[in-house]
């Protein structure tokens, strides 16, 4: 438990550099991000997935004898997507120790170095928003998500492009997140809306239709599988769109007081942040999917693209607050709500998973 003990605290003083500037901060944020990218590079048989990946790459070839088809089968029985497949075979490649540690290494170097960096462009108070995801996604994203967490990065980092309205370079960004990660086929459309400044009614409307979808969502279900009965692939549709039950109310709380802080100081934030609407606009696309499906495992998974959309924007929620006693205020409220959601995480994962951490360093 001590490992997860100091990153959350270091991650927690890193935000309280982000509320009053100090000189020299790297003393504390290098330590801090290192620290954050060793747990997840050097984890040794913790978190979800693992045994799966690990059984996955000790199949896999180098990308010469991919490309001249001898390739295990497993390749094709597993249904890894075909960009994920290739960037393994090229870590295979380059992999002297023949294990699944360097694999996992290589995976977070990859997903880190975009991801992290990502965040400067998009906030000027990344620590706040990191200090955030260290509860909302770190665990389930880079401990386990090993395909997702890459087209997660690459999502991530073509959001400029929607500002720049560049929308070619965010396409082919999340293509090659596509081939890493079917859900991101979802991405693709939305650069042609998250420039758009939506109305206060028609947000509402958005929410209403949600409320309205997660009131009929189960007799919605039952009509699909029925339906997909019909040209005979009832019980794939089922499995695949499987219902999850309940939703923690957690989410509806965060929803609710983002969305009202968001609209409320609208203004103010779009004068401050040229990124805002962009990220109102992926946070109402996230609480959309959350309140009308995530009750649904195919949904719960496309959701997951969505959380830099609640780390942007409660970092400008706190960093823009002129008083420098109420920053400090909601910075408290904020790393005592972060720790804990982070050790209720890190106890009841995978039926205590998590615990102890086990490194590959000693």
């Amino acid at each position: 438990m001590i490992p997860y003990v100091i990153l959350i605290l270091l991650a927690i003083l890193c935000a309280a550099t982000d509320v009053v500037p100090v000189k020299n901060r790297f003393v504390i944020t290098v330590p801090f991000i290192v620290l954050m990218f060793m747990m997840a590079a050097f984890r040794d048989h913790i978190g979800g997935d693992y045994e799966m990946y690990e059984s996955f790459y000790v199949r896999v070839v180098g990308i010469g004898d991919y490309f001249r088809g001898l390739y295990h089968p497993y390749y094709r029985t597993k249904s890894f997507e075909e960009g994920f497949v290739v960037f393994s075979s090229l870590v295979r490649s380059i992999d002297f120790t023949h294990g699944p540690y360097f694999f996992t290494f290589v995976i977070a170097v990859v997903s880190f170095s975009i991801f992290i960096p990502s965040l400067k462009e998009y906030t000027p108070y990344v620590y706040i928003a990191i200090l955030f995801y260290m509860y909302k996604a770190y665990f389930w994203h880079d401990f386990t998500l090993a395909r997702q967490a890459l087209s997660i990065a690459f999502f991530t980092f073509s959001i400029r492009y929607v500002l720049r309205k560049e929308y070619w370079k965010y396409i082919l960004l999340n293509l090659v997140a596509f081939s890493m990660h079917y859900s991101a086929i979802i991405l693709l459309p939305f650069c042609f809306i998250l420039n758009h400044k939506f109305s206060i009614r028609t947000i509402l409307i958005i929410m209403l239709v949600a409320v309205f979808l997660s009131i009929v969502g189960k007799n919605l279900f039952s009509l699909c599988i029925h339906l997909a009965d019909v040209i005979g692939i009832g019980n794939r549709f089922a499995n695949y769109v499987m219902d999850k039950g309940t939703i923690n109310p957690l989410n509806f709380v965060e929803i609710f007081i983002i969305l009202v802080c968001a609209l409320f100081y609208r203004n103010y934030y779009e004068e401050k942040e040229p990124y805002f609407n962009i990220f109102l606009n992926l946070f109402i696309i996230s609480s959309f999917l959350i309140i009308a499906f995530s009750s649904f495992e195919i949904f719960a998974r496309f959701k997951e693209f969505f959380v830099i959309a609640y780390m942007i924007l409660i970092s400008y929620m706190i960093g823009h607050v002129e008083s420098t006693r109420n920053r400090w205020l909601l910075l408290a409220f904020l790393s005592i709500y972060v720790m804990l959601g982070y050790f209720r995480y890190i106890i009841t994962f995978g039926n205590g998973n998590l615990i102890p951490y086990k490194w590959i360093l000693w």
